[in-house]
């Protein structure tokens, strides 16, 4: 992890996939939502090849600790008709096939009709967060906001997750190709878009091999 991303909780990097290879995901995300019929498609990776290669390919990884697996993916396909808010919160779940009694794991809910769970904070710590934009998201298209440096108080109660709350924020502007990166316990949020275009967005989420408990059968 880099020293930014440890301190910060996020960080930027620019231009890692060119044009053709953007609109080579785009045509794909068009397709997996069409066929979800969902502006936000769970299990992206269980749904697309070419998604569960990009999660385990070499542009990703490089940028990623070493010893992790993907655990989550999710495609967040914003329009001007599907132009939704979302308050400040933390990604504390992570996807598991079934749920189970074990120690340290809970409280459990369900997605979309798949069962997530709250795992130990040790191994939300150890987790990190890719986001590949495939459209250009300035502030007025829905960018995400991050509180910078929140990851580092571990869960909070979400009576501290207010507007009024978050002492200082930045939007993370990016174009298309461009990768946020962050921990899922950096506090977050996006704004309705005031400009609404498209915003497809590719979320992949990585957890160290070691900490996932063998008990619980992983999603993905």
């Amino acid at each position: 992890m880099s020293s930014k991303l440890e301190k910060w909780g996020y960080e930027t990097h620019r231009a890692i996939f060119d044009t053709g290879t953007i609109e080579h995901f785009r045509r794909e995300a068009d397709r997996v939502a069409q066929a979800a019929g969902s502006a936000c498609v769970r299990h992206l990776r269980s749904r697309s090849e070419v998604f569960d290669e990009l999660a385990l390919s070499g542009s990703f990884l490089r940028l990623l600790p070493t010893g992790v697996s993907p655990v989550r993916s999710i495609l967040f396909d914003k329009t001007p008709a599907e132009n939704w808010p979302v308050p400040w919160h933390q990604d504390l779940t992570i996807a598991v096939v079934e749920e189970r009694s074990v120690s340290g794991y809970g409280p459990w809910s369900f997605k979309d009709g798949s069962p997530h769970v709250q795992p130990p904070l040790s191994l939300l710590e150890n987790m990190a967060t890719i986001r590949l934009h495939l459209d250009e998201t300035p502030a007025g298209n829905g960018a995400l906001r991050v509180s910078p440096g929140s990851h580092r108080r571990g869960k909070l109660p979400s009576d501290l997750l207010r507007e009024s709350f978050i002492e200082e924020s930045q939007t993370c502007e990016c174009q298309a190709g461009d990768v946020l990166m962050m921990s899922p316990l950096i506090i977050h949020s996006s704004r309705r878009s005031t400009a609404p275009n498209r915003r497809r967005v590719l979320h992949f989420e990585y957890a160290r091999r070691e900490d996932l408990d063998p008990e619980l059968h992983w999603f993905e």
